[in-house]
């Protein structure tokens, strides 16, 4: 195994090739004009003729007409207060000077949400080399397009053979800086022409080879860098990661092509074939939803005696199944919503029944529980194979408590009572027998 703390050094790269790694300069903003003064220019305002003031009558009548020119808006008399309120105008005044001043472009402030985020890493010059593997699809919001063998739905990202021969991962690297001490090295394993391998990136490390991978750093929302280095740390694929939403992801449609897309392939080559693929009930297996109920009060009890609502397979041909990397989702548009761990199976012309719990229990093979739950009201349930190709889909619409919405042999649904197990009825008491009375002394 390779080892992970090592700092990643590249060798130099031809910049008629690559181009240079590494952050780009920054750029000095030109200074906005201002006018010499520093303030808007002077403007000259119009004279305006101020009309003749009346000259009161003497007598009593001028002491009034004086006392009116005091206290009347036109007076010397300020209110009060005002003094006050003229120094805390002047003082915003000269703030505001002086924050434009020192922000000429302003600032921004920055919310709870925004501060709580993880910071964006410094851009890249970005590398298309014409290497055989390329980082091929890229997601930092998951919510549910992709699950790992826990149930959780870490961030990921995915690199692809884009060449006509088989192509050994092993010393290929994955990071966020060229000089990162936390990063992906993949073990040894074989990817052939088209193939892709997925890495979950969750700040956990596994690079087990046969099974998940999972990179010892995380993806930011906002906006991430991603370099691949192949075995002899040589950076041949670097990105800028622009911001995305939940289930959105950045895929490569040609050698320096990329957009942000809904239409997530995770697993596969980024064609519209392969989505069509991934959308579409296959319907060509052995394996098919059975049975659904979705208020149940008294059919299947758990492992604890425990009832939930319940999905119901069946194997109809006569071989085993394994069913290790399926999965089960009552979300069309997330069909690898809840993953079946490793040795699940299903015997030949056998039955399993799997509890929608919400609690997601992955340890009893015999009592599995779906991270979610059925809504009586109407839902799809929809059955998908490891490549995440649907392989059965049913659509129900209101059930009432403990009834099954039921396939027939003949392919059929229909609403009716459960075949799974009810729980026995307990057995009566038995009946007392009576105590047989003393034979009477005959002496």
């Amino acid at each position: 195994m390779t080892d992970n703390n090592r700092p990643v050094q590249r060798r130099p790269q031809p910049s008629s090739r690559f181009g240079d790694v590494g952050e780009r300069p920054s750029q000095a903003r030109p200074a906005r004009p201002r006018p010499a003064s520093g303030g808007r220019p002077a403007q000259a305002r119009p004279a305006q003729a101020r009309p003749a003031a009346s000259r009161p009558a003497t007598g009593g009548g001028a002491s009034a007409g004086r006392s009116g020119a005091v206290n009347g808006i036109g007076g010397g008399k300020l209110p009060k207060g005002f003094g006050v309120m003229l120094g805390i105008c002047a003082g915003i005044i000269v703030l505001g000077l002086l924050l434009q001043g020192l922000l000429p472009n302003g600032f921004q402030l920055t919310t709870l949400k925004e501060s709580s985020e993880r910071p964006v890493a410094a851009r890249v010059s970005e590398i298309h080399s014409d290497g055989p593997v390329r980082v091929n699809e890229v997601m930092s919001a998951n919510g549910g397009v992709m699950v790992d063998e826990n149930g959780n739905t870490p961030d990921w990202a995915e690199v692809a053979n884009v060449s006509n021969r088989p192509v050994n991962l092993r010393g290929y690297i994955l990071a966020k800086s060229a000089k990162a001490g936390n990063v992906f090295v993949f073990p040894d394993m074989i990817l052939q022409p088209g193939e892709c391998a997925v890495v979950y990136c969750d700040n956990t490390l596994v690079d087990a080879p046969g099974g998940e991978l999972h990179a010892p750093f995380r993806l930011s929302s906002g906006g991430d860098v991603m370099m691949l280095f192949n075995d002899a740390d040589v950076a041949v694929d670097t990105l800028n990661l622009p911001a995305l939403g939940e289930n959105q992801a950045y895929a490569r449609r040609d050698r320096e092509t990329w957009e942000i897309t809904e239409q997530t392939t995770p697993g596969m080559l980024n064609t519209e074939e392969n989505y069509r693929a991934m959308t579409s009930v296959v319907q060509n297996g052995p394996v098919q939803l059975a049975e659904i109920v979705a208020s149940n009060r008294q059919y299947a009890p758990d492992e604890n005696g425990a009832f939930y609502d319940y999905v119901l397979l069946r194997n109809t041909s006569g071989e085993a199944v394994d069913l290790s990397g399926w999965y089960l989702s009552d979300n069309p548009a997330l069909p690898r919503l809840w993953k079946f761990p490793a040795g699940a199976s299903i015997p030949g012309g056998g039955t399993l029944l799997v509890h929608c719990s919400g609690m997601n229990r992955l340890e009893d093979l015999s009592h599995l529980h779906t991270s979610f739950r059925l809504s009586s009201e109407g839902e799809t349930v929809t059955l998908s194979n490891a490549n995440g190709q649907p392989v059965d889909s049913a659509t129900y619409d209101l059930l009432k408590t403990d009834a099954a919405y039921i396939r027939g042999a003949d392919g059929s649904w229909s609403v009716g009572t459960p075949t799974a197990s009810a729980p026995a009825a307990p057995a009566a008491p038995a009946a007392e027998e009576p105590i047989p009375e003393a034979p009477e002394d005959e002496g």
